[in-house]
């Protein structure tokens, strides 16, 4: 019995060895793509992603798909790591909306095998071709910019003329040549003085002489910019629910215009614009925030999240649109369905961006402001010594009650490196402070952007009020800093290095909205080492807070002579001024150009989700085009340099193309390339290729010159050519592209304006710069409304580029003539044609009003009817009325009045036409 058992024992034994053995066996055994894995993808797959159709990019019978992910973004197969494989998320139908196949998910059994297939390394046959495709950069755009052998423009127009049985048209007359070049050039008409200077001009080269008259015209810089404006989105309020204003915004306007006057090499144009801090054109930058941002930053931490996102795209896209005629933005929830743009290299872009926040950067002051703010603080100083003697013996050594809109302590200069503001009691509730200012020679060096760090003893948590904004140099409740304790504490600035202080400026709320949480009795201290503190000023000597509302001491004038009082009473309204003028001289130190600090560790994000972090991005361009070799800790200044080095270089095929075409939509209103701003796949081939790469080239032998190609381009035969009609030319090529004639077209909305102005004799030219003049009257709500203005007066006619650009509004009048939202980027202005534009012209207050100036001008400097009738010609269209035209207006004149006659003449066709 026992040896039954025992041999029965022993034969389980072996067939449990024997089973083993054979579960080990084929354990081991790898799956087999051919037998195993194909047919699964063969079966449930490759009808959507195979050799027919590949929706969203992305095959399943080519191993280089099947491992980048196609337009997801996402690796599909990551071999050797099956929790990483995107695929393995689909097939399991654990990513909601994307559950493949649709409807039912493949068998459990299958799953598991591709699964074991990607963990054994996901091996494929030869015929699945290499792991990484080689980019396709074949594109034109794409290609190095090759200088074609030819003598000039008219050489390649030509060729493409004779090539499709056309021929250029003859020279256009002198008079139609300088209003021409005058409305395309500057945006206003020649006067009749300068047509006729042209006119008579016999010598060989008056056209070469006048090209450079108006080329060194400063207006030429003011007509360029308002396309330029176009292109990056500039306004002066923030958009969106709120549409705030942006009064410091304007330098960025002004930097523009003086560039372009200054010839500024166009490589250097771009670098300032995106690293100007670090090239010493700080305004510049005002590029990168010149875009809208949304004020009403909620509580949630994901739509703060979002908001984010959203401010980086507009960098990152009009970068890409303006400078490389590239949509980069296209690239942040997935890979770009038509250029080489990776969603990696989308958020590459964005770790360059990643420190940039909107907001106003305080500037050195200029040579100038810091003589201007010496010399005021001298005579503030002399002003209140001489009013002295007018103060209540008990208010002598009184300074005013503490505000909550500004509070200025000023004491005797000391050199410090740590100051410390300590909140002792307040009007109730935690303390708060919306800026500590501390000022060295007329500068802010409290700023966050000039190094300084600041630190408290607690801070109130809440996303509208933290520690970073008592530096930032914005003002208001949304970004203030508050206490964590209503029984008080502290706030210190570190210095970036010890600097030599007179002044400390602070507030409760700077746009006067608030004025709870007030500080009333406090005290400021200043340090050359850690809590060595010596006091600078305090609440001590100031008046019993009282309501808060700014105060001063009572000045008794009546107890003196009359001579007396008169005197005192000037020195009081002269103090008063001086006041005035240092505010806004410490504005004018203010622009809004960005703010910056070093960012944190930037992640690609799942199909653009704030939440779905994958891996870490370094700061980069776009792959295929360049490396910037950057860490990923790379400085955030570093970061932006070495992007904007890359885009000015010579070797980006992309830069020098753009910016010529865009210069030829200029004068002609369409570029060689047709969407000036996607020169990629999707975007229209080239009408003369050769001619856009010679172009590109002469402008980078000639030290990226713009006015080299604007010289070669006026000079040329193409651009005076008449622009009369020829029936069968019209039917090969009825919008002139291939340029057989010059291509008349309407004007745009600020240079009908501004030619209205001109020929009233009412355009301000010597204004120039600063802040502009407001087409609104604006009702000063939380959230900001815009009405129309009802009069006008000479402030309102400055040049149209000063008016000051209200986004998601439109100017009244000149709005109807496609003036874009500076909300979006705008490459390329839509002319329609409207009843509301021709309504505008003709009733408008504003036009009315014009219409009747331009009489009064008629009268004035004419003393005939007919001699007027002339000069109205001669100063709307640049030529005499014809014998005809001239009966016409006599008779017009003579049964509805010469203002009617001018009125008629401001809505003509041929007045807002360039011919």
């Amino acid at each position: 019995m026992k040896l039954k058992q025992a041999s029965q024992s022993f034969q389980a034994q072996c067939l449990l060895a024997v089973s083993l053995i054979v579960f080990s066996a084929c354990e081991a055994e790898a799956v087999d793509f051919a037998t195993e894995i194909e047919p699964i993808l063969q079966a449930h797959c490759l009808d959507c992603h195979g050799p027919e159709e590949q929706e969203s990019q992305f095959r399943l019978d080519r191993l280089a798909p099947l491992l980048s992910g196609g337009n997801s973004g996402e690796p599909a197969v990551v071999p050797g790591k099956p929790d990483e494989s995107f695929l393995l998320k689909l097939i399991r139908h654990a990513e909601p909306g994307m559950e493949m196949p649709p409807g039912e998910s493949l068998p459990k059994g299958e799953i598991e095998l591709i699964e074991r297939w990607i963990g054994e390394g996901a091996m494929t046959p030869e015929s699945y071709g290499p792991a990484k495709t080689e980019v396709d950069l074949t594109h034109w755009a794409f290609q190095p910019v090759k200088r074609p052998q030819a003598k000039g423009i008219d050489e390649f127009v030509r060729r493409k003329l004779t090539g499709n049985g056309l021929t250029q048209s003859p020279a256009a007359e002198r008079r139609v040549l300088v209003r021409r070049l005058y409305l395309v050039m500057l945006g206003i008409p020649p006067t009749p003085e300068q047509v006729e200077a042209f006119v008579t001009d016999e010598s060989e080269d008056a056209w070469q002489t006048l090209v450079e008259t108006v080329l060194a015209s400063s207006h030429y810089g003011e007509r360029g910019a308002t396309f330029w404006l176009d292109l990056v989105r500039f306004g002066e309020t923030h958009g969106y629910e709120m549409n705030r204003e942006r009064p410091t915004a304007w330098p960025y306007r002004d930097w523009i215009i003086h560039s372009l006057n200054d010839d500024k090499p166009y490589d250097e144009f771009v670098r300032q614009q995106i690293a100007g801090d670090a090239l010493g054109a700080d305004v510049a930058t005002g590029f990168l925030v010149a875009g809208p941002v949304d004020q009403v930053q909620g509580s949630d931490p994901q739509l703060r999240q979002a908001q984010r996102m959203n401010e980086l795209d507009d960098m990152i896209n009009t970068t890409g649109t303006a400078f490389l005629g590239l949509t980069t933005g296209c690239a942040r929830c997935h890979n770009h369905k038509f250029d080489p743009i990776s969603q990696r290299d989308y958020y590459a872009m964005q770790a360059v961006f990643a420190g940039v926040q909107h907001g106003d950067r305080e500037l050195p002051p200029s040579p100038e402001i810091k003589q201007q703010l010496a010399a005021n603080e001298a005579e503030i100083a002399e002003l209140t010594d001489r009013l002295k003697k007018f103060i209540l013996q008990e208010d002598l050594n009184q300074r005013p009650p503490v505000n909550a809109k500004r509070n200025e302590e000023v004491f005797e200069k000391r050199k410090a490196r740590f100051i410390r503001f300590t909140i002792e009691r307040t009007t109730g509730g935690e303390g708060c402070i919306d800026e500590l200012e501390i000022h060295a020679e007329g500068t802010n060096v409290a700023l966050a952007s000039r190094g300084a760090k600041a630190t408290s003893s607690g801070d109130f948590v809440h996303p509208k009020h933290q520690l970073t904004h008592i530096n930032d140099g914005r003002h208001g409740n949304d970004r203030s800093w508050i206490v964590d304790s209503a029984q008080g504490g502290w706030v210190q600035i570190e210095l970036d290095a010890p600097a030599v202080i007179d002044r400390v400026v602070w507030g409760r709320d700077r746009e006067g909205q608030y004025a709870d949480r007030l500080p009333i009795e406090y005290r400021i201290e200043s340090a050359m080492e850690a809590n060595q503190w010596e006091l600078l000023s305090s609440s001590a000597d100031r008046e019993v807070f009282a309501g808060g509302k700014p105060s001063g001491p009572e000045y008794q004038f009546s107890k003196f002579s009359d001579a007396e009082a008169t005197q005192g009473r000037a020195w009081l309204k002269r103090l008063q001024s001086a006041r005035e003028e240092r505010k806004e001289l410490e504005k004018s130190t203010r622009v809004y150009a960005g703010r910056f600090s070093q960012p944190g560790p930037t992640h690609r994000l799942y199909r653009g989700e704030p939440e779905a972090k994958r891996e870490q991005v370094a700061p980069d361009a776009i792959e295929v085009f360049t490396s910037l070799n950057l860490a990923f800790d790379a400085s955030e200044r570093e970061r932006r340099l070495a992007l904007a080095t890359w885009i000015a270089s010579k070797d980006n095929p992309l830069t020098a193309r753009v910016i010529v075409n865009r210069l030829w939509q200029f004068h002609f209103g369409t570029g060689i390339v047709d969407t000036p701003s996607d020169f990629g796949l999707n975007g229209s081939p080239p009408s003369h290729p050769e001619l856009l790469d010679w172009l590109a080239s002469e402008l980078m032998d000639q030290d990226w010159s713009l006015k080299h190609i604007h010289r070669l381009i006026l000079n040329s035969d193409t651009w005076r050519q008449s622009n009369r009609p020829n029936v069968d030319a019209m039917r090969a090529d009825a919008t002139s592209r291939l340029l057989w004639r010059y291509p008349p077209r309407r004007l745009e909305a600020e240079a009908i304006r501004d030619s209205i102005l001109a020929v009233t004799g009412v355009l301000d030219l010597e204004k120039v710069g600063g802040p502009g003049f407001s087409p609104f009257e604006v009702e000063m709500e939380n959230v900001r409304h815009y009405h129309a203005k009802k009069t006008f007066g000479p402030e309102d006619w400055r040049r149209m580029i000063y008016m000051t650009k209200v986004r998601q509004e439109r100017e009244q009048v000149f709005g109807a003539f496609d003036c874009p939202d500076a909300s979006m980027v705008v490459p390329k202005r839509s002319r329609s044609t409207t009843p509301l534009q021709a309504l505008n012209l003709l009733n408008s207050p504003f036009v009315m009003q014009q219409a009747e100036l331009f009489a009064r001008r008629l009268e004035r400097e004419s003393e005939t009817r007919s001699q007027q009738i002339t000069l109205a010609w001669q100063l709307c269209f640049q030529r005499d009325p014809t014998e005809e035209e001239l009966a016409d207006s006599q008779t017009f004149i003579q049964q509805e009045g010469i203002q009617q006659f001018t009125r008629a003449m401001l809505n003509a066709n041929e007045f807002v036409f360039v011919p």
